[in-house]
């Protein structure tokens, strides 16, 4: 009988993550590689999903990077076919990218600016899901991690800030349950990540503290958040492991807060 830290074994799987040219599809792509698995790194920056390729040849695991706009349909269409092509398959999908909007008020808002957040942080995990699964309902098994927030479950508590962002992330959620649903008689698991503050170049690197401004902000976080602090991408290694391996196969259509307690307030 396998001892329980084999279930977390992903040796001879193939893994796709988008936004893994840095902070958390960065981290998920390395930390399924760790596990054993051979990874497709996209990212819109070809040079960045590069860079997280080599680190995981470095591993002894192949590695790919493909260049997208997860927004773009037919970018999407292309990003699995070139996995399955070089990789040889596709187990699990992580739709990983995203982006945040500006702080703006309500009333200055633009159209524009709402749709590119839906199309980035909504669409995306739409097509992400649906390609990948064209791959996985033929084996009958795969898994899909989608990336939603926090602001998927709660609204910011900065005035302006987020809304379009907070309205995709919720639509990430209730996505991956109706995909859960849908996909489970394919023995095919969606389940969903809902990070907290985490220390990433997103919505221009207010997370990383390099500014007063950000500095400031990391401040009121903190204040709110029962640890006392934002998260690290590492720190998303553990789970996004559990939700891509075999040791969640009886978990579907849920979204786990990794969050330092913010929810729990």
């Amino acid at each position: 009988m396998a001892g329980v830290l084999d279930l977390f074994r992903m040796d001879g799987r193939v893994v796709l993550v988008t936004g893994a040219g840095s902070g958390l599809g960065a981290a998920f792509a390395l930390a399924t590689a760790e596990a054993g698995a051979d990874v497709a790194c996209v990212d819109l920056v070809l040079d960045a999903a590069e860079a997280t390729a080599r680190e995981i040849r470095a591993l002894g695991r192949r590695a790919i990077s493909v260049k997208a706009d997860v927004s773009q349909e037919v970018d999407v269409v292309s990003m699995v076919r070139a996995t399955v092509e070089e990789l040889g398959g596709l187990d699990v999908a992580f739709a990983n990218a995203g982006i945040a909007e500006p702080t703006q008020p309500l009333i200055e808002s633009s159209l524009e600016s709402w749709k590119r957040m839906i199309d980035v942080d909504l669409t995306s995990v739409y097509l992400t899901a649906r390609e990948a699964a064209k791959v996985m309902i033929p084996r009958r098994k795969g898994k899909i991690v989608n990336t939603a927030s926090i602001y998927g479950l709660v609204a910011n508590f900065r005035p302006g800030r987020g809304r379009g962002y907070a309205a995709a992330k919720a639509g990430v959620v209730n996505l991956t349950r109706s995909l859960a649903i849908e996909l489970a008689a394919y023995n095919i698991q969606v389940n969903a990540i809902a990070p907290t503050f985490t220390r990433t170049n997103i919505a221009g690197g207010m997370l990383r503290g390099e500014t007063e401004e950000s500095r400031q902000y990391l401040a009121e976080i903190a204040e709110r958040t029962p640890i006392g602090r934002v998260g690290t991408p590492d720190e998303f290694k553990g789970v996004a492991v559990f939700l891509a391996s075999s040791a969640s196969d009886l978990m579907t259509g849920h979204t786990v807060a990794v969050d330092g307690g913010y929810l729990a307030w």
